[in-house]
């Protein structure tokens, strides 16, 4: 009789090690990410200050392929830079135009030359 209560013991805290496991991934994760996220929006907000791109540095890439990775996205847009005004960067992605907020991008990479074609 023991052993089957033993058991019983077992399955109930594999049950609850797995739901904790699903509610944390399904909700606590991305709850998080949506908080942080938005702080570091208000936080800009607040102090009034307008993040802008850096216009010298940015007409190196136009022109050319490049890999784009935004804040809220695990992929990248990647395509050529056709100008870039203000806070706003505008690409050619395969042959529809994509405008993209610059306080959204987190990292711009040129692409090999193989690719700039």
């Amino acid at each position: 009789m023991k052993a089957i209560f033993e058991m019983r013991v077992v399955v109930i805290n594999t049950n609850f090690i797995l739901i904790w496991f699903v509610l944390f991934v399904c909700i606590i994760i991305p709850a998080i990410n949506s908080r942080n996220l938005n702080i570091l929006r208000n936080s800009r907000k607040k102090k009034g200050e307008k993040r802008m791109l850096p216009a010298q540095l940015l007409k190196e890439f136009i022109g050319k392929v490049c890999t784009i990775t935004l804040l809220n996205s695990s992929f990248g847009v990647c395509g050529r830079i056709e100008a870039a005004e203000e806070n706003w960067i505008k690409v050619d992605e395969k042959g529809k135009i994509r405008l993209l907020n610059g306080d959204m991008i987190t990292d711009i990479k040129i692409m090999p030359e193989k690719y700039q074609k």
